[in-house]
């Protein structure tokens, strides 16, 4: 993300179209959100009557919605539907949703019946929302919410799952802030503790944001990321001016709104401590249902890409490159085309090996074979964000592979196969005893297919790991989608 010349972009956008926000807002703060969208260059509009919500959020540009006070939930239904139907960004700010019966089943029923743009919260109240957990005190975030060092890439995980749920851009607001979208996710370090002293901060940046995807409906990402940054930076710089004077909280929410208005993208940019985080699929139970591995040997005159999104696109969990004859480079950008096709349909992407290729292509983490990592400390290798894959055939190699770090195993051969003729089947009993011997995932691999899969039935694996089985098939999606169902029936799920 190229920051100066996106947040003038963004900023410029604003100010050129000048958009409309309607904001249905918290009473105590509605001068302070009024403010700020004209400081940014926009325009408000405060209308929350019922009456009339619905006629004014079909023709602005923009609708923000703060549960700050509860009356007006009715309002804000009415008024995002109509903003929905005519294809008018919507920011929500799901004030203390968790707080009370009267709060959750507001933003129960706000999530249910409208689409949003972006869900902006404090921890507590995005934690509700993702989790159905969160405690808050008052408006604020619990002591045990907060985002640290430490923790943020657990919240930015978080927010993720709930972008890639509510399809929304998630914003959340923190001594560090974090701005997901379903795929990208990036961490925010400006502000000043003192925006947490002034009434109606979190109110304002809603409002802003409200703003900024007015003026970028086509960019929320990129929008919600600029948004927040401005609000940092500006608090940063209204601190240093209200020190100067020897003014307080007052005076810094002044020069909160001033800076709004008065900074320019070189300076932001100047300012700004924007980190995109590299957020890789994790390896779940859920992940080893299907498992694909794939093989150019059937693909006849279609591409590896192409074959591998009619997989995805029907249904696999996880999905591994596996090639020993082609040459680096091919490789590599095999590799990245597949890292970018996998993320798009949110599923974990390993390679299969060679760790240098799935470093450099961005790939979720790297599978290995037990010779593979003798004398090599692989995690350390990959770092601690990747997944690493460990095949194994006994239990003591299963342990080994799980203290080496393992995510997950890969178990087998579980029946004769022609990739690997030496390898010797495993029994069920086998298969269990390895199952019970660890902690982690485990997937069975080795001559499956449709016709044998229900035989792992009781044998305590989590999925299949497939190759011939897909794409030696004349249709692979249609075959994938078949053995997903059989994978269920054997987990005792269909």
């Amino acid at each position: 993300m190229q920051t100066e010349a996106l947040f003038a972009q963004m900023m410029q956008n604003v100010k050129e179209k000048e958009p409309v926000v309607q904001a249905i807002t918290n009473f105590v703060t509605v001068n302070d959100c009024a403010n700020i969208i004209l400081a940014a260059g926009a325009s408000p509009t405060m209308a929350h009557e019922v009456d009339e919500v619905a006629e004014v959020a079909s023709v602005v540009q923009a609708l923000v919605m703060n549960m700050g006070t509860m009356e007006d939930v009715e309002a804000m239904l009415v008024a995002g539907k109509a903003a929905n139907a005519a294809g008018v960004p919507v920011v929500l700010d799901p004030v203390a949703v968790g707080a009370t019966t009267l709060r959750r089943n507001g933003g129960k029923a706000l999530l249910e019946q409208v689409k949003f743009a972006v869900i902006r919260g404090n921890t507590s109240e995005i934690k509700h929302l993702a989790l159905g957990s969160g405690a808050t005190r008052g408006v604020d975030a619990a002591e045990e919410d907060k985002i640290t060092e430490k923790n943020y890439k657990r919240f930015a995980r978080m927010a993720r799952d709930l972008a890639r749920r509510t399809g929304a851009v998630i914003a959340i607001s923190g001594v560090i802030d974090i701005v997901a979208s379903a795929e990208r996710v990036f961490a925010l370090r400006n502000g000043d503790a003192m925006m947490s002293r002034i009434t109606g901060s979190g109110c304002m940046l809603t409002a802003l944001l409200g703003a900024f995807c007015g003026g970028n409906p086509n960019q929320i990402l990129e929008a919600a990321v600029c948004a927040v940054t401005l609000m940092g930076v500006s608090g940063e710089i209204a601190r240093q001016k209200t020190d100067a004077q020897g003014g307080g909280t007052l005076t810094f929410r002044t020069h909160l709104v001033d800076q709004i208005s008065l900074l320019d993208a070189k300076t932001l940019a100047q300012y700004a401590k924007v980190e995109e985080i590299f957020l890789p699929e994790e390896a779940t139970k859920e992940s080893m249902k299907l498992y694909a591995i794939t093989d150019r040997t059937w693909l006849g005159q279609r591409t590896l890409y192409d074959v591998t999104e009619e997989v995805l696109a029907a249904g696999a969990t996880f999905l591994q490159i596996r090639e020993k004859e082609l040459d680096h480079d091919t490789f590599l950008q095999e590799a990245k085309e597949l890292a970018a096709l996998a993320k798009r349909y949110h599923v974990p992407f390993v390679v299969n090996d060679d760790i240098d290729i799935a470093l450099a292509c961005g790939a979720d983490g790297v599978h290995v074979g037990q010779s593979d990592i003798v004398g090599k400390d692989v995690r350390a290798m990959i770092g601690p964000d990747r997944i690493l894959g460990i095949s194994a055939n006994t239990v003591e190699t299963a342990v080994r592979a799980q203290e080496s770090g393992a995510d997950y195993i890969g178990v087998g051969a579980v029946f004769h196969t022609d990739t690997k003729k030496d390898a010797q089947s495993l029994s069920n009993a086998e298969l269990l005893a390895i199952c019970k011997a660890v902690d982690i995932p485990v997937v069975a691999i080795g001559g499956i297919s449709e016709e044998n899969v229900m035989q792992l039935k009781g044998s305590g694996v989590d999925g299949i790991s497939v190759i011939s089985a897909i794409y030696a098939k004349k249709h692979p999606g249609e075959a994938t989608k078949r053995l997903l169902h059989k994978v269920e029936e054997m987990l005792g799920e269909a």
